[in-house]
């Protein structure tokens, strides 16, 4: 068999990846993703209406968009609480095991920060509510560069994928990590993967100028991917993972072209993350919200619709003229104009108006019974959204009920926090492989405060470790009972104002430090005086207190520092 040229093995190593991909849009056009998916961005931006025909182009189209309404309230949701990845040593304590879950922990707050991974969230939860699958995707981008005292180069980029554009060897199974192979597809700018094929592909000129746009839109489905300001300038990459000796490899492939050879990453996870918002039997695409949800939008918007059509026609309706007897060019819509007649006597009106027929008292009862029942069906009901059947209830109260209404969502939670620690451990991997130079990077203490470190994740690349995903209260109703609870607590008098300070969340209490601080420096001053006064007693005075157990002394200390304080004046409840 006779040797292939390097051109035409990188040609025919990008059809294999062509083709998977090609085999790939043929099953999603097959399942309806190609249709359905657009269709249900369309709804839940209220593109709600097909395009007006002439017999339609005077018909009202209102919208009244209850699938972003539930979708948005579903994601708020699901995203309120704070999440926080923990490590933790897998076995054995002290030493490089502790301190390799501490800097991973405290390193993994920092980049979350870093990444704005708050809001790839709640984007792929938004995408993952409307067509049922949400896909982060993390990337190490070697451009960025950085450091003062210790230079660095590279750093971990995160994004989300549209489900549209990913396209998975094995679509039954839902375990990313089980996967043949991934593949991603982007529109790019032919000069950017021309500058990517000549630096890292290193293609001759010949070969790079071959790389020319295409208008390869048509399978990006969404309206808005469809339409480009240029359409001569992009061209569709495709990047394909895949996993070989232990380790995920990449390659890139461009108008038939590798522009990005086989690169062995050093990863042992694919650096993808999958979560269904309702999981399907047998595959890794989920359900979402909307299309469900499509078909009582439809009969809203049209049973509205028709009442306003009837309210038009009933408020002007038709008008039926004879025009030898009525010059219609004179006829307007002004209200109060006379119409001239000059039909003969015994011959009928020349103008009268059709009497349109009366639409059902029981539409409007049928619209809001719909949208009742959609909302319930949903969870998105008033004690969910807030709305208390009470103006009495208090905080506490309401957090209660929104707690028992959010039941139907628990689930989604659950696959929600999954996702996050799928996302930690690729997190881990990036930290262990590719954090494998010294460098400073900022961490985070106990109380949220950024300081720098130095970093080196491969020294802890044997190192196994636990993941915990912690969830936090970040809702204004639990802050509202957490204070609460210490506004109780000081006045009981089983905590110190220090303390109060102390727990208080950090958004009531912006200003916690300084006051902590300003409190800490009184006390010192105050220790100061008390050292003096007792310096200053009678000697056998002295010598009686320097003879008492030292639980004593302190008692006695702490007891005139008490009296020194200003008394704080009984707390006023403030809160519901």
């Amino acid at each position: 068999m006779p040797r292939l040229s390097a051109k035409d093995a990188l040609t025919q190593e990008a059809a294999e990846v062509i083709k998977r991909y090609e085999d790939s849009l043929s099953y999603y056009r097959t399942k309806g993703y190609l249709t359905k998916w657009p269709e249900y961005e369309r709804f839940k931006a209220g593109d709600q209406w097909p395009a007006a025909t002439e017999r339609t182009k005077n018909l009202p189209r209102p919208v009244f968009n209850i699938i972003d309404l539930i979708s948005s309230h579903r994601v708020s949701s699901v995203v309120n609480e704070q999440v926080k990845m923990i490590f933790s040593p897998e076995d054995g304590k002290g030493g490089l095991y502790e301190e390799a879950a501490d800097m991973f922990t405290r390193f993994a707050d920092a980049t979350w920060e870093r990444l704005k991974q708050n809001e790839l969230n709640e984007e792929a939860l938004e995408i993952a509510s409307n067509v049922g699958t949400g896909i982060a995707h993390y990337y190490w981008d070697p451009s960025k560069n950085g450091g003062n005292t210790i230079k660095y180069q590279g750093e971990m980029c995160g994004e989300v994928l549209d489900p549209i554009n990913v396209f998975f060897g094995n679509p039954q199974n839902r375990n990313v990590q089980a996967q043949p192979w991934i593949i991603i597809s982007s529109r790019e700018l032919v000069s950017d993967v021309r500058e990517l094929a000549r630096t890292r592909g290193k293609l001759s000129k010949t070969m790079v100028m071959q790389i020319v746009p295409d208008n390869d839109t048509v399978n990006e489905g969404y309206d808005q991917a469809r339409i480009e300001i240029n359409e001569s300038d992009k061209v569709t990459v495709l990047t394909q993972y895949y996993k070989k000796n232990g380790t995920v490899h990449f390659k890139k492939v461009a108008s038939g072209l590798v522009i990005v050879p086989e690169t062995d990453t050093g990863l042992h996870l694919y650096p993808i993350a999958v979560m269904q918002w309702k999981r399907r039997r047998k595959s890794i695409h989920g359900v979402g919200d909307t299309e469900g949800l499509i078909p009582n939008q439809k009969a809203i918007n049209f049973l509205i619709a028709m009442e306003i059509l009837s309210a038009q026609l009933t408020g002007w309706p038709k008008m039926v003229i004879r025009p030898q007897y009525v010059r219609k060019e004179l006829i307007t819509n002004t209200p109060g104009e006379i119409v001239e007649d000059n039909s003969p006597p015994g011959q009928g009106k020349g103008v009268e108006y059709l009497n349109p027929g009366s639409i059902s008292p029981h539409v409007r009862e049928l619209v809001e019974r719909i949208v009742d029942l959609t909302r319930e069906m949903t969870g998105a009901n008033d004690a969910a959204t807030g709305t208390a059947p009470s103006a009495d209830l208090n905080a506490t109260a309401i957090m209660l009920l929104q707690k028992a209404a959010g039941v139907p969502i628990e689930s989604v939670k659950r696959r929600f926090y999954q996702w996050i620690e799928d996302i930690g451990r690729i997190w881990e991997d990036f930290f262990k492989v590719k954090y494998n130079i010294t460098r400073l990077v900022e961490l985070k203490d106990d109380d949220g405060n950024l300081y720098m470190a130095e970093f080196n994740g491969s020294k802890y690349a044997d190192v196994n470790l636990n993941l915990k995903i912690d969830i936090g209260p970040s809702s204004m109703y639990s802050e509202s009972l957490m204070m609460s609870s210490l506004d109780k607590f000081l006045q009981a008098r089983l905590i110190s104002f220090k303390q109060y300070l102390k727990y208080a969340p950090r958004n009531v209490v912006p200003f916690k430090e300084r006051l902590l601080q300003e409190i800490e420096e009184q006390e010192q001053a105050q220790q100061m005086d008390m050292a003096q006064q007792i310096a200053s007693l009678p000697p056998e005075i002295k010598a009686m207190f320097d003879q008492l157990p030292p639980q004593e002394q302190q008692r006695i200390l702490q007891q005139a520092q008490s009296a020194m304080q200003p008394q704080p004046p009984p707390l006023v409840a403030v809160r519901g």
